[in-house]
């Protein structure tokens, strides 16, 4: 754990931060998790979401793009082979935190190149989200930091805060961090902070994280460009407490 992206600020921000408790997470729910790309989920809150499974409180995931863009220019592994495997692999690494395939969305947008506010399908995918989680209610949402550096994590945050808007039974909204944990620590004064003691789910979010063979093997070995997840963001499965930030 000590090889963690931003392990300091993690412990700064462990320690201010106010503790979620049973109780807490069952107010929360049903929770809506609204993930930039197929590991994302694992990544940032893994443990919130194998928690509620637990407990039994069914969360929901949705995921913003089909994370076709993480290994380019590879004959054997096209963008819509690649687009359709890392589906599986969401599917899998979801079902090891608890959650089935009913609770599952993709909203399918091209992996690093979000809409715009003002294209007509940014609107149809706000209608198709809002339509799926207004099933279920959701009481909280849970989203990408709005300064992570990458911009698929911004939609996700921008999005969220458009759901927001058309669903009136959320009535709380956590950010979590994935690339966010190497900003300063200053870029976090002022924030409310929450965590989650879950050191009973890292042997689950591990073998999640593993799910994801294209992200975090060599399988694709043809790629003009190849992403991989490093072990140092790899480890933040190995937390015992996740962190979110609450949007005001």
């Amino acid at each position: 754990m000590v090889n963690a992206i931003g392990h300091r600020t993690w412990l700064e921000l462990k320690r201010r931060s106010r503790p979620i408790d049973e109780a807490s997470l069952r107010a929360l729910s049903p929770i809506l998790v609204l993930s930039p790309h197929q590991d994302d989920e694992t990544l940032g809150c893994g443990g919130v979401i194998a928690t509620a499974s637990r407990l039994g409180l069914r969360p929901r995931v949705a995921f913003l793009t089909d994370g076709s863009a993480s290994h380019e220019g590879s004959p054997a592994w096209p963008p819509a082979r690649l687009a359709a495997t890392r589906r599986g692999e969401a599917l899998a690494a979801l079902a090891v935190l608890g959650v089935g395939p009913e609770d599952c969305l993709f909203l399918d947008w091209s992996d690093a190149s979000p809409l715009a506010h003002d294209d007509p399908a940014y609107a149809r995918t706000l209608d198709r989200l809002a339509g799926w989680a207004a099933g279920f209610a959701p009481r909280s949402l849970w989203s990408s930091w709005r300064e992570e550096a990458h911009c698929d994590h911004v939609a996700a945050s921008e999005l969220a805060a458009d759901l927001v808007g058309r669903l009136p039974s959320i009535t709380a909204c956590m950010e979590f961090l994935v690339w966010g944990w190497k900003a300063r620590r200053a870029r976090f004064d002022g924030k409310a902070v929450w965590s989650l003691a879950c050191a009973d789910t890292v042997a689950r979010r591990r073998e999640a994280l593993a799910c994801h063979r294209t992200q975090m093997t060599d399988l694709i070995d043809d790629a003009r460009t190849a992403f991989r997840i490093p072990p140092a963001l790899a480890a933040l499965t190995d937390r015992p407490v996740e962190i979110y930030l609450e949007v005001p």
